[in-house]
This record gives structure tokens, C-alpha cells and sequence, in this order.
């Protein structure tokens, strides 16, 4: 038994013996280092070199190496009975991007700090100094049982435009920042102490600014100041920026315990701009509104006014659970130029806006409310439609009255307006906000088509009322009717597949309207198809009991054949052809007790107006070819008839010569 014991205390021995040669001797150190630099290795996802590792029982030296010129070192004392450690600390990163598997975020660049973390397991402290962001740097952490619950900080000429570096951002701004914080409870139900930031030297980087943003800006400072006075779940702040471009201000008190909230602020902006890259919106101009928050996360009430677009504006939002729950807006004589530029979009009309909304829930899928919206005094800039447009002089008074009502998310509204050109009128539109479906009806009325030129691009004359419906769901569907010119023509446009439908119109009304000449009396029915997106498209009509109008064909044809063409009818005429953009090309086939005409390919220009066909006209079927040529108004006319002149010769030399003679002559002009 004794022998046994002695054995076994032995054995005890050797194990106690070797476990310290392992963890507390140079060869010990040497065996463990390569394992932990694999354990860190694997753990942490980073290659790293564990260059240093020195444990005895009381002290620790290690350096890890990251790279060539980045390390992190440990060294100091620390005891296992007392569970107590007194350790200096240096790191060195040259590139931050190398943390990242370890910090998960995208940063970079220098890094470096280096200090002292004393204490035992319940108390740690740590005080240190860092160069970050080329400051002047120091600190002072307390953490109990591993949560920090103290913050000393000073932090000064922190420069901005390492930060924004750091963060992978544009530096549009430079300037340093100090930043004094005294924080003597973390605890989030018991904060205390105070937190001062200034920065007083900023500036706004034009170049960058204009690079990033395509934003032109002034030379621009920018001076900030913030306050906070931490009691308990109170904060007591202030906060001020400056600068030669916008003045905010505000102050209140933050209750973090109920998010109650007690404040105000005025915003005075002489150049939105400024704001984009916090924003994310190209906006411009200048905006100034005042208001205060009042309540708690329950109910929460932003009031203010403001004068955006040099309006009479106030409001009342209020936030349940923090969330958008009702609104009142109230905008009087806002300008529409104004808005425009503000959106930074082109200054193509200006006009008096007036809106009153009250929406009684804003939940987007249980919208309720109303809105009434009001147009007046509207114009248009005709110099800038025509540079943003291609439109031509298109000078336009206009104004419109709208009202809307949500329910359900479901918008209901109604519009009218009344312009220099057109009057539109829609007595019901009903849009599904969830679905993003829309159903309307709409009246647009034209007293003199002549007024639209900087639309067509070509003089009419004459009114026009259409009449129609619109509905989007997966498809866009308009559908639409008109009776004009003596008839009726339907529309259907699937998206972009235009399809119409014209009955019984009158051709002199159509040529009168697109003041062209008249040459035809017909009434037409006509059938055609067109692509918005390629601008390409077919047609075919028909035409019945058609006459020839008096013009300069028919006067040369007269005196040429001696034929007097006007006095034939076509009981039916058929065009067909093809739509190019603005190119017609078709062709024609018409027939009546004397004649046939017919022409293949001719030409219609519409953007130059001009006209190219061939006709032939069979008389008592002998061929006569017509060329018409030139402006559409007042086109050439060339006529071949040598045919029908031949013919006419041949009588006439007949006539002439004695009747014994005749025969021979036949067989002797058959040879012509």
C-alpha cells in the first residue's frame, strides 16, 4: 500500500512537473507557440505570426505579428491566486482592411494605440492613447465583470477627411473635431455625465463635392457645436452648426427610459446641396422650417412651419410607436418654379400652388384622408420647353383642381384642367396604392388644333373632344373615342400597340383640318395598327363613292386628253401602306366607268412635308402617268400622255386625208 502511494504521488509529481515545463519554461513556450499562433490563426480567420510568447507564473510577453509593420504586444505581470493582472499594451496596424474577418466591417487604413490594462476578473481598467485620424488622443475604460460602465475621453484635432477615408467615403469635408467625453455610468438606466463636441474649422471640398455629387457650391465653412448633459434616462443637449450655407439649431430634452421627448429646432438652409450626401436625394435651393417635437414614443408630435418654395406652409405629423401615423399639411401660393428648381429639375413652368392634405392614417395599407389640390396662374417657359423638348413656342396658360380621397389605400380623385390649348377633365381615377393598379376616365377637349403646332409640329385647323377610359395592371389599356370630322374614330393602346378605328369620316373635313389641298370627296373607313416604341405601323382604307376635285392634275389631264376626270365617281377606293416614323409609303387602286388609277410606293413625308408618288390613270385604257412631286401644299405636277396624244394625232391625220387614202394610212400609222 505504501509502495502504491509513493507510486502514485510520484506519478502526480512528474504530471504537476511537466504541465509547468509546458506552460511556464522557455521550452515549455517554445512547444505551445506554434499551436496557439494556429488556434489564433483558425479562430480569428487571419494569418498572423506569433513571434513572441514568454508565460512564467507571474508574467506574460507576446507579440503577434499581423504583417511587416503591423503587430499587436502584450507584456506585464499577472497573478492566478489573486486573479489580478497589471499589462502594458502596444498596436500597430498600417491597414485596418487587415482586421477585417475580425472587426466584420469595411474599414481601413492606419491604426495605432498603445496602453495600460490593469485589474482583476470583477474590475478592469484600461487607459491608453491613440494617434487615430492623426489626433491627440486619450482614454480611460472601466469595465465591471467585462461591461464597460465608465468613459474618460479627450479626443483632439481628430481630422475629418481621415475618418471619411476610413469609412470608404469621398472626403468632401475636412476639418478636425475634439471631442470630450466623461461618462462616469454607462448603464443605460442610469447614465452619467456630459459629452462636448466641437469642430470649428470645416471644409467643404467643391472639387470632390462636384465629382461626387455634381453639385457647384460656394467656398463653404462649417462650425459645429454639441452639448449633452447625461442624467439617469435624461439627456439635456444642445447642438448648433453654422456655416455660410445653413444655420440649424436645437435643444431639448430626451427621456431614454419612455422616449419621451421635449425639443425644438429651427433649420435655415441657404443651399440644400449641402445635405446630399446625408440625404441621398438631389435637391437644391433653400429651405428654412421651426418647429417642436413633442410626447412620447406612444404619441409623438412634430409641429411646424416653413416657407419651402416661398409658400404660407404649416404641419402636424405625429408618430405612434415611432411610426408615421397622421398628417396635416396646409401649403398656401407655394411657386411652382421654385419646387422645380428645388427637385433640381428644369424651370419649365411656373404657377401658384395650393395644398391641404389631412391623412388620418398613414399606413400605406390602410391609407385615410383627403387631399385638395389647387393650380393657379400657370405659364409656361416656352425657350426652356424647347431645350429640355424639342417644343416649339409653347407658350400655356393653364390651371387645375384636383381632390383625393384615400380609404383603404385606395386614392380616389377627381381632376380638372383648364389650359390656353386643351381642357382635360377626369370625373373619377381610382388607384390601388397596394396593388399599384389604376382605373380613370377622361374628357380632353381642343378648341383650335392649330393651338397644339408645338406638339405635331404642323398648322390645323379645326376642334377635337375625346372621350375615353385608362387602366394599368400588369398592362397599360387606353381606350378612347371621338366623332369628328362627319364620323367617328375609336382608339386602343396596349402598351406600346396603338390600334384605331376610323368610320365614316369625311375627306374634305380631314383635308381641311390638316389643311391640305383639296383634291378628293369621299367618306373613308380606315383601319390601322402603330408601335409607339419602334414608330412603325400599317394602315389600309377604304373610300366610297369618291370624286376628284377640280386642281391642277385634273386641268392638265383636260387639256392633254381632253378628258374631263372630275366627272368620274369611285364607288370604292383602297389605301394601303406602311407607317416609318413620319415616312408614309402606300399605295392606291381606284376604279370608276372610264378610269383606273393606281400608284405603288408613293411617298409621304411629314417631317419635310414633302410628297413623292406616280400615278397612272388609264382613260378608255389608255395610260396617262402622273408625277406629283414637292411640297405637300403645293406640289409639282408632270403629266406623260403620249398615249392619249398619239391617239388624238392619229384622228386628226385621218380626218385630214381623203377617204381612198385612208386605209393605206391606218396600216401605215399602226407602224407608230
Amino acid at each position: 500500500m505504501k509502495k502504491l502511494f509513493i507510486s502514485l504521488f510520484g506519478f502526480l509529481f512528474l504530471v504537476a512537473v511537466g504541465i509547468y515545463s509546458l506552460l511556464f519554461t522557455s521550452v515549455g513556450n517554445s512547444i505551445l507557440s506554434p499551436f496557439i499562433e494556429s488556434k489564433i490563426n483558425e479562430s480569428l480567420n487571419i494569418k498572423a505570426t506569433l513571434k513572441k510568447f514568454s508565460l512564467s507564473p507571474s508574467t506574460i510577453d507576446i507579440v503577434l505579428k499581423l504583417d511587416k509593420d503591423s503587430f499587436i504586444e502584450a507584456k506585464g505581470k499577472y497573478s492566478l491566486f489573486s486573479k489580478s493582472f497589471d499589462i502594458d499594451y502596444d498596436i500597430k496596424v498600417i491597414n485596418l482592411a487587415l482586421l477585417k474577418p475580425i472587426i466584420e466591417a469595411k474599414i481601413r487604413g492606419p491604426f495605432a494605440t498603445t496602453g495600460r490594462a490593469y485589474g482583476d476578473l470583477n474590475v478592469i481598467n484600461i487607459q491608453g492613447k491613440t494617434d487615430v485620424a492623426r489626433s491627440k488622443s486619450k482614454y480611460n475604460v472601466v469595465l465591471n465583470e467585462f461591461k464597460p460602465t465608465t468613459l474618460i475621453a479627450k479626443i483632439d484635432n481628430l481630422h475629418i477627411q481621415d475618418i471619411l477615408y476610413m469609412l470608404y467615403q469621398p472626403k468632401f469635408l475636412a476639418g478636425t473635431v475634439q471631442i470630450d467625453s466623461n461618462l462616469n455610468s454607462l448603464d443605460p438606466k442610469n447614465l452619467k455625465g456630459t459629452i462636448n463636441l466641437v469642430m470649428n474649422n470645416g471644409v467643404i471640398n467643391r472639387e470632390i463635392f462636384k465629382k461626387e455629387f455634381n453639385v457647384n457650391l460656394p467656398k463653404t465653412t462649417i462650425k459645429l457645436e454639441a452639448d449633452a448633459n447625461l442624467n439617469k434616462t435624461k439627456i439635456d443637449y444642445s447642438t448648433k452648426i453654422l456655416s455660410n450655407l445653413a444655420k440649424i439649431t436645437s435643444n431639448g430634452l430626451v427621456d431614454t427610459k419612455n422616449l419621451n421627448f421635449d425639443l425644438n429646432y429651427i433649420l435655415n438652409i441657404k443651399e440644400l446641396a449641402l445635405f446630399q450626401p446625408i440625404i441621398d436625394t438631389k435637391l437644391q435651393g433653400p429651405f428654412n422650417t421651426k418647429g417642436i417635437v413633442k410626447g412620447d414614443k406612444n404619441l409623438l408630435k412634430i409641429k411646424g412651419d416653413s416657407d419651402i418654395a416661398a409658400s404660407l406652409t404649416k404641419y402636424e405629423l405625429f408618430l405612434k410607436d415611432l411610426k408615421p401615423d397622421s398628417l396635416i399639411l396646409d401649403i398656401k401660393k407655394a411657386k411652382l418654379q421654385k419646387l422645380l428648381y428645388l427637385a433640381s429639375l428644369p424651370i419649365y413652368a411656373d404657377a401658384d400652388i395650393d395644398l391641404r392634405a389631412k391623412l388620418d392614417n398613414l399606413d400605406i395599407d390602410n391609407l385615410l384622408g383627403d387631399i385638395l389640390f389647387e393650380i393657379k396662374n400657370g405659364k409656361t417657359f416656352p425657350k426652356v420647353l424647347y431645350k429640355e423638348f424639342n417644343l416649339t413656342d409653347a407658350k400655356i396658360g393653364f390651371e387645375a383642381i384636383s381632390k383625393t380621397i384615400f380609404k383603404n389605400s385606395v386614392a380616389k380623385t377627381n381632376l380638372s384642367i383648364d389650359s390656353s390649348v386643351a381642357k382635360a377633365d377626369i370625373k373619377e381615377a381610382i388607384f390601388d396604392i397596394k396593388n399599384s393598379t389604376f382605373a380613370l376616365d377622361f374628357t380632353l377637349y381642343v378648341p383650335d388644333l392649330d393651338k397644339l403646332y408645338f406638339v405635331t409640329k404642323k398648322h390645323l385647323k379645326g376642334d377635337i373632344r375625346i372621350v375615353g377610359d385608362v387602366k394599368k395592371d400588369k398592362d397599360l389599356l387606353v381606350v378612347a373615342h371621338s366623332n369628328t370630322l362627319g364620323g367617328r374614330i375609336d382608339f386602343r393602346l396596349l402598351n406600346d400597340e396603338l390600334t384605331k378605328k376610323i368610320r365614316g369620316i369625311n375627306v374634305i373635313e380631314l383635308t381641311n383640318m390638316l389643311i391640305y389641298p383639296k383634291i378628293f370627296d369621299s367618306t373613308m373607313d380606315a383601319d390601322l395598327s402603330y408601335n409607339l416604341a419602334s414608330k412603325k405601323g400599317k394602315f389600309i382604307a377604304n373610300l366610297f363613292d369618291g370624286r376628284i376635285l377640280p386642281n391642277k392634275m385634273t386641268f392638265l389631264l383636260n387639256q392633254m386628253a381632253k378628258f374631263d376626270i372630275t366627272k368620274e365617281i369611285y364607288k370604292k377606293i383602297t389605301i394601303d401602306g406602311k407607317i416609318d416614323n413620319k415616312m408614309i409609303i402606300s399605295n392606291l387602286d381606284m376604279q370608276s366607268r372610264l378610269t383606273h388609277i393606281s400608284s405603288k410606293d408613293a411617298i409621304l413625308d411629314l417631317d419635310k412635308n414633302r410628297v413623292d408618288a406616280k400615278l397612272k390613270i388609264d382613260i378608255k385604257k389608255k395610260p396617262v402617268y402622273v408625277k406629283i412631286r414637292g411640297d405637300i401644299n403645293k406640289p409639282k405636277v408632270s403629266i406623260d400622255a403620249k398615249s392619249i396624244i398619239k391617239e388624238k394625232a392619229k384622228k386628226e391625220i385621218i380626218k385630214k386625208v381623203p377617204g381612198k387614202y385612208k386605209e393605206q394610212l391606218n396600216e401605215v400609222l399602226k407602224l407608230f
